[in-house]
């Protein structure tokens, strides 16, 4: 029977299981199982009381009144179920979040002018997407001959989805590019081992760049997107030593009067809270 990742958004946060799903079972009937199965756990789908279940896959609500392969979703992979609240200023923080995820972004080309560049953005009614293209920054397009046929500049793009924040951000790159976590079909990169609400448009770029150079991978199973790339990898490329790339990293921080400041707010919180505790 096929298999899929399934992301739960629960009172308890997010969680994910693996679950058997028959190519002929309608959405909306395996659901009613599974939150069965997920209350005798003692888990409840956060908001479940006063919103609308939701499936989301690729950055896309599915139709919960069909099966799956209807919707040409393939075994293995990752579906997100959360529930669409109608609060009252729900619109109005996903709106106020992307535009201060677009400012970061700005402020990392700032500190990045020669490997970094802002090329848009785009608003469409269930999707905002910025595009932004990685310079000098190495990553391997193929592998001919036996050698990495190797490419310094990437174009990505970054997708916030109908649900963002309660989805996470995805990130696809326009060109080829040889890695065992990015889908060689549609360019989908697998960013998030684990999805947080604090991950942002600064995390995305960097993690991207990051992988193009090797430098940053998961060989988990249901993180592999390609294969071949994994088995390189493992065979040649480290063993080789033709992998990590030598390249750049982005700075992703500023010195204000000596001190360190970072670009993400939180990030600096986190920082001055560990500080307090030590010196308590």
């Amino acid at each position: 029977m096929p298999r899929y990742q399934i992301y739960f958004d629960t009172s308890e946060g997010e969680r994910k299981f693996n679950v058997d799903i028959d190519d002929s079972e309608i959405i909306d009937t395996v659901l009613r199982d599974i939150l069965g199965e997920l209350a005798e756990r003692g888990l409840v789908l956060r908001g479940v009381a006063t919103g609308d279940l939701r499936v989301i896959w690729n950055g896309k609500e599915l139709d919960l009144s069909r099966t799956l392969p209807e919707q040409h979703v393939m075994p293995n992979e990752v579906l997100r179920v959360l529930v669409e609240s109608y609060t009252a200023g729900a619109g109005t923080l996903r709106v106020e979040r992307i535009e201060q995820e677009w400012k970061l972004l700005n402020h990392l080309r700032d500190l990045n002018p020669k490997f970094l560049t802002l090329l848009g953005r785009k608003s469409r009614p269930n999707e905002e997407t910025f595009v932004v293209q990685l310079l000098r920054s190495p990553g391997i397009e193929e592998i001919s001959n036996g050698k990495p046929s190797i490419r310094e500049e990437h174009t990505l793009r970054l997708s916030f989805p109908r649900f963002y924040p309660d989805v996470p951000i995805e990130c696809y790159v326009k060109e080829p590019l040889f890695h065992p976590n990015v889908r060689a079909d549609k360019g989908f990169i697998c960013l998030w081992e684990r999805f947080n609400l604090g991950d942002t448009a600064i995390q995305a770029v960097c993690r991207a760049q990051a992988m193009a150079a090797f430098r940053m991978m998961n060989l988990q199973p249901e993180h592999v997107m390609n294969p071949e790339a994994a088995e390189w990898y493992e065979q040649e490329g480290k063993p080789g030593g033709l992998v990590p790339l030598n390249g750049p990293e982005l700075t992703v921080f500023r010195l204000v009067s000596g001190r360190v400041e970072w670009l993400e707010p939180a990030r600096s919180a986190a920082r001055a809270s560990r500080r307090w505790a030590e010196i308590q």
